[in-house]
């Protein structure tokens, strides 16, 4: 019987090894990918398209700032956010997450409660994404937990920690006393007021509120039962809504933004004629603000406002819904009509500075808001 040669010996082994590599990967591959979409996701696949970022404007000047965030809990459009959220506000201003369009709405408050640093507002159209608000469920210390909110105006944040604790009281930074707090060690950080502390089954657990000054991993969350019975407040219990649809990503929107409705609602007034067809003029496009790190669009003449040129992804103004084509028509209510004044305007102010833009796009108009970097 004929020996085989060590080289083809060494073929053999070779080719046997590759294979199994190759089933490894492709094998490996599918259970890495399925096993990504943990109880975790999920939770924030259902619940994130109902939170919202907060911002308030101050007295009659036009100053703004932004505040926090605040979670949808029926689909007619009502907010829960904190009281201490909305304190000293002339107007409050919601806007939706980036997966349901981002646009922005004008809030009309509905009860301020400090006692539980609760407040519920509403905005106009609809129907909304919401959450189920998890009122008679028990919350288990140890349990997952997970924060979404708008911590430092970067909105659609998602943290992840337990329930460290229930029943805390703790007095906050306006001296009010609140009673009856779920303590969580999800990063909670400045701008999350207002945003919501689900369950793994992504319900509402809470509404966060604070941390502790002193420490690291100590949050304070209103529980879902006062929300609850705040919302019951306004609307009655025979009004609460059935469980919030769990929806794949691709779904868990309303079906486009546009089907929300305008903004804010616009005066009776006579039809005004169509405005004409925007032109790009590539001469006349500027950066904004300057030299400082940009909003991230850049701007062109146009018959009417300020047409926007371009957006670049993940910016300041992407986040704010901005889209190629857009036309900016006034900021903070004062009208603006070419790309350097509009620059202007944003290189001057400071960082962080909010402002509130009314946009036209394809005959329809309605509000963003736009932070400056």
């Amino acid at each position: 019987m004929r020996r085989p040669s060590a080289a083809s010996v060494l073929l053999s082994v070779v080719g046997l090894a590759a294979g199994s590599v190759a089933l490894s990967t492709s094998v490996g591959a599918a259970a890495r990918s399925s096993s990504r979409v943990t109880p975790v996701v999920q939770a924030v696949q259902r619940a994130a398209p109902a939170v919202v970022n907060v911002t308030i404007a101050i007295g009659g000047s036009g100053g703004s700032r932004g505040s926090g965030a605040g979670v949808i809990v029926h689909p007619d459009g009502y907010v829960v956010t904190n009281s201490h959220v909305i304190r000293g506000a002339s107007r409050v201003y919601c806007s939706l997450a980036r997966a349901v369009g981002g646009q922005a709405y004008e809030a009309r408050v509905i009860e301020d409660d400090p006692s539980h640093d609760l407040a519920l507002v509403r905005i106009a159209g609809g129907p909304f994404p919401y959450v189920t608000i998890c009122s008679t469920c028990e919350v288990l210390v140890g349990e997952t937990a997970i924060a979404i909110g708008n911590p430092y105006g970067l909105g659609d944040t998602v943290t992840v920690g337990i329930v460290s604790a229930i029943g805390r009281s703790a007095t906050f930074s306006t001296g009010q006393v609140i009673h009856n707090l779920i303590q969580t060690d999800a990063s909670i950080n400045l701008g999350n007021s207002g945003g919501a502390l689900l369950n793994l089954d992504g319900d509402l657990i809470g509404i966060n509120a604070a941390v502790h000054a002193n420490a690291q991993g100590i949050a304070f969350t209103v529980p879902a039962d006062d929300v609850q019975r705040m919302l019951d407040r306004a609307l009655g219990p025979a009004s609460r809504p059935g469980p919030s649809p769990c929806l794949p990503p691709e779904t868990a929107a309303i079906e486009s933004p546009r089907d929300l409705g305008p903004a804010l609602p616009e005066p009776e007034a006579a039809p005004s004629p169509r405005p004409p067809a925007v032109r790009r003029t590539p001469s006349t496009v500027v950066p904004a603000p300057g030299a400082r790190a940009p909003i991230g669009f850049s701007l062109a003449t146009a018959p009417v406002g300020v047409l926007v040129a371009a957006v670049t992804p993940g910016s300041n103004a992407d986040i704010a819904g901005l889209v190629a084509g857009d036309v900016l028509l006034d900021v903070d209510g004062k009208a603006v009509s070419s790309p350097s004044e509009l620059a202007g305007v944003f290189k001057a102010a400071a960082s962080g500075r909010t402002f509130f833009a009314t946009v036209l796009r394809t005959d329809r108009r309605s509000s963003v808001i736009i932070v400056v970097p």
